[in-house]
């Protein structure tokens, strides 16, 4: 089965992007995102595929039992021209301290896969618009002066599991969540 790792970001930040994606998939029929129904949220860590979950769970359970929250910050645009436009985020020096910690743990599991984006590559941010393409531009203007800024935290990590494929994309569901400081 394959599995990918992610912060679930909620509340007002939630709204805020899904009316964004809603808005953009209408305005201009890009709409895997809004298909794909993914929360928003920092990837922790990219795709990795496993028939014992079990040994994964086990860890993030104690990683979420001996780390608390830690602030982020959430807003502002970006993207990856010509496919991607998205959110934001910056982790406070206490955030990335814990990411760092998780990928060690990560690291630890020697059978782990990694991608290119993964571990200290990774790109901060919370995907709106995916496959632009020749509408980027268009799209990028469309958000300018549509900028909010959340104070957030990095205080869950949730794996989500495929469920099926949208288009040549896996469709993900979450498969278990681990709350920091519980």
């Amino acid at each position: 089965m394959k599995y990918i790792v992610y912060c679930v970001l909620g509340g007002e930040i939630a709204d805020y992007h899904l009316r964004l994606v809603n808005e953009i998939a209408d305005k201009f029929g890009k709409t895997l995102t809004k298909e794909q129904g993914v929360p928003p949220h920092l990837t922790l860590k990219y795709w990795f595929d496993t028939e014992t979950i079990e040994h994964v769970e086990k860890r993030l359970k104690q990683f979420a039992d001996t780390h608390i929250r830690t602030p982020i910050r959430v807003g502002g645009f970006g993207g990856f021209h010509p496919k991607v436009v998205f959110m934001s985020i910056q982790l406070s020096d206490q955030a990335r301290a814990t990411f760092f910690e998780l990928i060690s743990e990560f690291k630890s599991m020697d059978w782990m896969q990694w991608d290119k984006f993964d571990a200290e590559n990774l790109h901060f941010h919370a995907t709106i618009v995916e496959e632009c393409d020749e509408k980027y531009l268009d799209i990028w203007n469309f958000v300018q002066g549509q900028e909010k800024y959340f104070d957030a935290y990095f205080d869950n990590i949730t794996v989500l599991r495929t469920v099926g494929k949208i288009k040549d994309f896996d469709k993900y569901e979450i498969y278990k969540t681990f709350i920091l400081g519980r």
